[in-house]
């Protein structure tokens, strides 16, 4: 297992002899683990407005998840710890693969959320979507994970029409020494980190890690080993440079190697006409990001950021490889005394090329597709306590040609400690490279069915496809009570147009053996829709020892909706420092019914019933620089189902699991 991580370090310092790319070191980003309720009000974030301003003063619905909430709670993925947000929906499919979004229309393939580590788009094009498996990064080196509920395509681009989430890591000078941590239990086989920083002369910090994970596969709803094991190998390295007072350089890169055995059920064209496979599925991959910034006064800023990224992906479903390459000019100045602006432009270009396989044909398999975007917003104090927010980016993409999506956002310091704000945004969703060029080949119906010969169910992409959109509408209200009480409150109306439908179209035989018939299914913008919801954020410190965080969302939609959603959802985390070297953590989580979820497979729908995860973690510090934890998640039931992958399902069911941690600082 050493052998490996150290061969990934190598293997990374070679990469990182292909140049120079980047990542905006958007900002010094101080240590939110030692903050009082109220400083933590007063944290700059960047994603909601894409420049600095105070967490309280964002005229969107944000949410922070520190660095310090991950460690307390005893998570070992980053993707558990979005459930801390409200209104995010994180719903485990089997053991290497999450439905994640935000405000519903949830799928392993979510695509209405945009996803960002520290800027960088992971959001594919080719399946609309986060392979989130693959983002299993080091929890220690994680700063903060911003989570915007709502539009930010005026700021973010197409499909940032849901939500937005960005994972922030922390710079090179908060990372200086070295980390060991190791962790192992019974799904959790091993987790296994190393990190050290450093400087490089007087003006420069630098840090490099490796991390090996491997984990136990679920079970099936009769209590039978599932298979889904899988391993997954990342190192990485930033490079953080202060050439001059006013100017700053990152760089940054990674690789990774995963393999990941996953569980599907494939059409036959003979009987039983379906069966269970355990696919050996492979994801190798890299990025590589430099990014400069120059601050020629306080409030005026110039950042130039550029990076390239790749993923290679070999799986029954999705044998691909994908190439991005992304550069992004942004200006941000002061106007008068009242306008702060900021400005940009981008170019993003992807190179996909997708290899035969039995179950989805591309035509053409390999295609070049670019992305240009100009964007502008203008915040403007119309008086001491209003603020008016005013936005717009136009998009050119390959697929719908021309996108406009504006924002407009209004906020009211009521007083020193309350906020009122509202905004309406308009947002697209560009179409995926399925949609418009793939077929799949989704679910077989016998002949018993057909009258004649068996039939291929196959979904076919449609060039005439196109953009799905959102006009939403919010309003909230936040307020902190000195040190030890805030609460946050978002309510919200999401109109949809266009949305992704499916329409049958005229069967037609193949003599491909054995013969068959095709059942077409093809893609197009059929249906509009709405939802609204609420969401409810408090944070209490009854004493200062104890901290108890509550997070609580509503949403309703419509029936055809509701099945990818619940209705209800709820966390609660207590947090206590029992005393100065032992704390006792304790997170609840419910989620509520998901329906009746239809998938295209021999199960026809699915009712996933609701669920209540309670997780314990201890942690002691016998030394200063020396943490021993133990963690027990979904302690109250042996195992229960979260979600099931609409198509090719095969339903696994979430295990409990213990698992025990020692982290080493030096």
């Amino acid at each position: 297992m050493l052998n490996r991580s150290v061969s990934y370090l190598m293997a990374l310092t070679a990469f990182s002899g292909w140049g120079a790319i980047v990542n905006v070191s958007w900002a010094a980003v101080p240590d939110l683990t030692q903050f009082s309720i109220e400083e933590l009000m007063q944290v700059e974030v960047v994603s909601a407005a894409k420049q600095l301003q105070p967490w309280a003063d964002s005229a969107a619905a944000v949410f922070v998840i520190t660095n310090a909430d991950i460690r307390r709670s005893g998570v070992t993925t980053l993707v558990e710890a979005l459930r801390f947000a409200p209104g995010v929906e994180v719903a485990r499919i089997d053991s290497n693969r999450w439905a994640v979004t935000i405000r519903g229309f949830n799928g392993r393939f979510a695509n209405k959320l945009l996803v960002m580590i520290d800027g960088r788009s992971v959001y594919t094009p080719a399946f609309s979507g986060v392979y989130w498996e693959i983002q299993d990064l080091p929890l220690v080196d994680i700063d903060r994970i911003e989570v915007i509920r709502g539009p930010g395509g005026s700021l973010w681009g197409a499909n940032a029409v849901n939500g937005v989430i960005n994972i922030i890591n922390k710079p090179a000078r908060d990372t200086q020494g070295g980390v060991v941590s190791v962790t192992a239990g019974n799904e959790e086989r091993s987790i296994v980190e190393a990190r050290y920083g450093g400087k490089w002369g007087e003006n420069a910090q630098y840090r490099i890690y490796g991390r090996q994970a491997r984990r136990d596969g679920l079970v099936d709803p009769e209590g039978r080993d599932a298979g889904d094991n899988w391993v997954l190998q990342r190192g990485g390295f930033r490079l953080d440079w202060q050439p001059t007072g006013r100017d700053s350089v990152s760089v940054m890169g990674d690789v990774y190697d995963g393999d990941f055995d996953e569980d599907m059920v494939v059409p036959l064209l003979t009987p039983p006409y379906a069966e269970r496979r355990l696919d050996p599925a492979k994801a190798q991959g890299g990025s590589l990001q430099t990014a400069w910034e120059h601050r020629y006064s306080e409030r005026g800023r110039i950042d130039l950021r550029m990076y390239y990224q790749y993923e290679d992906h070999e799986a029954l479903l999705a044998p691909f490889r994908l190439d991005t390459f992304d550069i992004d000019f942004q200006h941000s100045l002061q106007w008068g005394e009242r306008h702060d602006l900021v400005w940009g432009v981008s170019y993003r270009r992807y190179h996909d090329r997708f290899d035969p396989s039995e179950l989805i044909t591309l035509t053409p398999s390999s295609l070049i597709s670019e992305l240009f975007s100009l964007f502008a917003q203008d915040q403007i104090a119309l008086a001491e306590r209003w603020q008016l927010t005013l936005g717009a980016r136009l998009e050119r993409n390959d697929y719908t040609g021309w996108e406009f999506q504006p924002s407009l956002r209004l906020l009211w310091k009521l007083d020193d400690h309350q906020r009122v704000w509202a905004a309406v945004s308009r947002a697209v969703r560009t179409p995926s490279r399925v949609e418009e060029d793939a077929r799949i080949n989704m679910s077989t119906v016998p002949p018993a069915i057909t009258g004649s010969l068996p039939g291929i169910v196959a979904t076919v992409g449609d060039r005439g496809f196109g953009a799905e959109k959102l006009m939403a509408y919010e309003i909230g209200y936040r307020t902190w009570q000195g040190r030890d009480f805030s609460l946050d409150v978002t309510a919200f109306y999401n109109d949809y147009d266009a949305l992704f439908a499916t329409i049958q179209g005229t069967p037609f035989p193949e003599l491909v053996p054995p013969p068959h018939l095709v059942l077409p299914l093809h893609f197009r913008n059929l249906f509009n829709d709405d939802n609204y919801g609420v969401e409810i954020a408090t944070d209490w410190r009854p004493v200062e020892s104890w901290r108890l965080q509550l997070a609580y969302s509503y949403l309703w939609s419509r029936p055809k909706e509701r099945q990818w959603s619940p209705l209800n959802q709820v966390s609660l985390r207590s947090s206590w420092d029992v005393q100065d070297d032992l704390e006792l953590n304790a997170w609840l989580f419910y989620a509520g019914k998901l329906g009746s979820v239809p998938t295209l497979s021999s199960l026809g729908t699915v009712s996933i019933d609701p669920h209540l995860n309670l997780t314990l973690r201890l942690g002691w510090r016998p030394y200063p620089n020396l943490e021993l934890s133990l963690t027990g998640a979904n302690l109250l039931e042996n195992q229960h189902s979260e979600f099931v992958q609409e198509v090719f399902t095969y339903p696994v069911e979430v295990e409990r699991s213990i698992y025990s941690q020692v982290r080493w600082n030096f």
